[in-house]
């Protein structure tokens, strides 16, 4: 996961952002504007992750040219690079990946989402760029082609398909875990690799936070206040634990007499 220590704020020749007029502390702003372009570069981080390890396809005009027409059993990738650089595909559209199969023929177009909300303007935009795209290679990849949606860190297509605002159909859409099967590549250990800069960042927002002038004050104030709501119920357990108990009593058993018994 990116590092929030390496993510830029906003420069002190911008104008205040909306963190900042939202608490009314420049630091703390800063420092909340760190946090989201940190969110922001993960995305591409996780586009880097995918490509470090799927069959990369260097040159994508050669690809076609060649390796395109085999019957290799490997799913081969470009990305946006590759795309734009490509003379034999025109498109003004740039999809993150697109992805052979030679075996099946299949040309998988991809779309790498690492968050799972859109607004359905962005939605039907992101559709609409994809579906535009495979029109424009339709005449120049004689594959099939399957256009794809993916949200990496939703765990259904449900999901993905109500954070779309329903703009894509459901066979459009895959999970992270599905995308990293059709690339024939480990899903855990991108997740494993996200998660080493967690306590990282957790330590650096904690240390940066105590370092404004009033949010040390504040986080006082409420520990103090949480030890005061806290303390009506300790000293009644303890007064509970100090209060006499009541013995239990012992009665002597009695011996019954042959008289009693009528013998």
């Amino acid at each position: 996961m990116a590092l929030i220590e390496n993510a830029k704020g906003r420069r002190a020749d911008q104008s205040p952002s909306g963190y900042t007029r939202l608490f009314g502390v420049p630091a703390l702003g800063n420092l909340m504007s760190r946090i989201q372009a940190a969110v922001i570069s993960s995305g591409s981080e996780l586009e880097q992750l995918i490509w470090d390890r799927v069959v990369q396809i260097d040159d994508l005009d050669h690809f076609l040219k060649t390796t395109l027409h085999s019957e290799e059993d490997r799913v081969f990738v470009a990305r946006k690079p590759q795309i734009k650089a490509c003379k034999t595909i025109r498109s003004e559209y740039e999809p993150d990946f697109l992805a052979f199969h030679p075996v099946t023929r299949d040309c998988y177009i991809v779309e790498v989402k690492d968050g799972d909300q859109f607004d359905t303007k962005k939605a039907a935009g992101e559709r609409h760029m994809l579906e535009n795209f495979r029109t424009d290679i339709s005449h120049s990849v004689p594959y099939i082609t399957c256009l794809y949606l993916c949200s990496f860190n939703s765990p259904t297509k449900e999901e993905i398909y109500r954070g779309l605002k329903r703009k894509f159909q459901m066979a459009e859409l895959i999970t992270g875990r599905e995308l990293c099967e059709l690339f024939r590549i480990d899903y855990d250990s991108i997740v494993k690799h996200r998660q080493k800069d967690q306590q990282a960042n957790l330590e650096y927002i904690a240390h940066e936070l105590l370092t404004i002038d009033g949010i040390k004050e504040v986080v006082a104030k409420s520990l103090k206040e949480g030890d005061a709501a806290l303390s009506p119920t300790e000293d009644l357990v303890f007064s509970t634990s100090t209060i006499p108990q009541p013995q239990p009593t012992l009665t002597t058993p009695t011996t019954t007499t042959p008289d009693q018994l009528e013998i």
